[in-house]
């Protein structure tokens, strides 16, 4: 059955299509799941090649073509196994190398203040406070993913921070100061609140997803940062800030 398959269609089947062709026409069901399509952004080559798309990366074993790889290059994968050209497309290039002066991280993510706005970017990097850096990498929503970094020199961090008196909802801010105030977290849900004060204020922040986990590592008094954070109204009437796509840093 899959010679003859394989006879009559010649090249336009890779060999997962095959596969599930011959099942079907063996009576099996068959579950559309399993057939494998994937379009990202290529991380890392070598044997396997690792596409992102999102948050998921996808390991794909190459078994040819590897020179038509390279980091930064949209890719829309055709099977799970690349064994021929019939098995990807490449799209092209969107990376882009930018320069920015390291704030902190926070595990892989870190905040990177490029001319008058700061990015939220997801990286490997071994940098200190200061650090002009130039760094490659890709935007998907809300968060640039570094392929490669150098450094560049050391400079001074100039103020970006909003006074916490001045906040207002609806509006993205960057916000730091000293924690004033450990409320507590729901484990199992990725959410923690905390307060901050400075010399203008005091305010809730709560902290979402991955910055939930920063509330076990923090103290009454100590600095923190938040970058890219949203205010809002609280169930209070309070304003407070939510800290989710942004990033939420320790000083030290």
């Amino acid at each position: 059955m899959e010679e003859e398959l394989r006879e009559h269609f010649g090249d336009l089947l890779d060999e997962d299509t095959l596969k599930l062709l011959v099942r079907y026409a063996k009576g099996e069901r068959i579950n559309l799941e399993e057939s494998f399509r994937v379009e990202g952004i290529v991380v890392e080559v070598g044997d396997v090649l690792k596409v992102r798309r999102g948050d998921e990366v996808y390991d794909i074993p190459l078994e040819c073509c590897r020179d038509r790889f390279e980091l930064g290059y949209l890719v829309r994968i055709k099977s799970k196994v690349v064994r021929s050209e019939r098995d990807f497309e490449v799209v092209g290039d969107v990376s882009r190398t930018v320069q920015g002066v390291f704030l902190g991280k926070n595990g892989l993510r870190f905040a990177l203040a490029v001319g008058n706005s700061v990015w939220n970017c997801v990286g490997n990097v071994e940098c200190d406070r200061g650090d002009l850096i130039e760094v490659k990498g890709f935007n998907q929503g809300e968060r640039f993913f570094v392929l490669s970094y150098r450094r560049l020199g050391k400079v001074g961090v100039k103020e970006m921070w909003t006074k916490i008196s001045d906040v207002v909802p609806l509006r993205l801010v960057n916000l730091r100061g000293r924690v004033s105030g450990l409320s507590g977290e729901k484990r199992g849900k990725k959410v923690a609140v905390i307060h901050i004060s400075d010399d203008s204020g005091r305010i809730r922040v709560v902290l979402l997803g991955d910055n939930a986990k920063l509330y076990r590592d923090l103290d009454i008094g100590d600095w923190i940062e938040l970058y890219n954070c949203y205010a809002r109204i609280g169930y209070d009437g309070e304003i407070e800030v939510v800290c989710d796509e942004g990033l939420a840093i320790k000083v030290f």
